[in-house]
């Protein structure tokens, strides 16, 4: 049984959790990629919210793939959609692992998460076009704004060549205008360095 009200704190300590692990632990996190890449996805689905006018049998059909803490009547906002998006731009900031021994902390590099996940952000990145493409529910434009510098990191950390592949095998008709779109906009804003 959902709560009645979506509980906002769990959402912010989850992410705060993975921001943690990201940015002082990258170490522990780079053994687990795939679930890194399932529990983001599961995030950006929690972004949806219920078509309002919805009748019964469609909000279950949602709200059965929505955690417990939320509620069909309220949903998470554009301040949710910052941390996660904030939480998707921290892959690609370089850190270095937190240790108790100084020895070891003038021997690391910073290095980012962005190379090793790279595999993984495309799934990710399907997962956030399935939920702006989704027919019972709403991905209202200011989630969409605050989500946008998190998707633009998974933009930028894909190849070209998993681009393409999920383009030609893993999207709709709907699902390729709306990466079209995105790719069209991550394009527009990208330094290119030249000049």
């Amino acid at each position: 049984m959902h709560d009645e009200d979506t509980e906002v704190i769990v959402f912010h300590k989850i992410v705060a959790i993975l921001s943690s692990l990201i940015r002082l632990r990258r170490d522990l996190v780079s053994h687990a990629l795939p679930h890194l890449g399932m529990i983001l996805r599961q995030l950006l689905l929690c972004m949806r919210s219920c078509r309002p006018h919805l009748g019964a049998k469609q909000t279950s059909i949602v709200m059965n793939t929505q955690p417990l803490w939320m509620s069909a009547s309220h949903s998470l906002g554009p301040e949710e959609a910052k941390s996660l998006g904030r939480l998707l731009e921290n892959l690609n900031t370089k850190t270095t692992v937190r240790v108790l021994s100084s020895a070891t902390l003038e021997t690391q590099k910073a290095e980012s998460l962005a190379k090793p996940f790279s595999k993984h952000a495309v799934y990710v990145l399907k997962a956030y076009i399935e939920t702006v493409n989704d027919p019972l529910c709403l991905l209202p434009l200011d989630v969409r704004k605050e989500l946008q510098p998190g998707i633009f990191a998974l933009c930028s950390m894909i190849s070209e060549h998993s681009r393409d592949s999920l383009m030609i095998s893993a999207l709709d008709a709907g699902g390729k205008l709306t990466f079209k779109a995105l790719w069209k906009e991550y394009d527009k804003q990208r330094y290119v360095g030249k000049g």
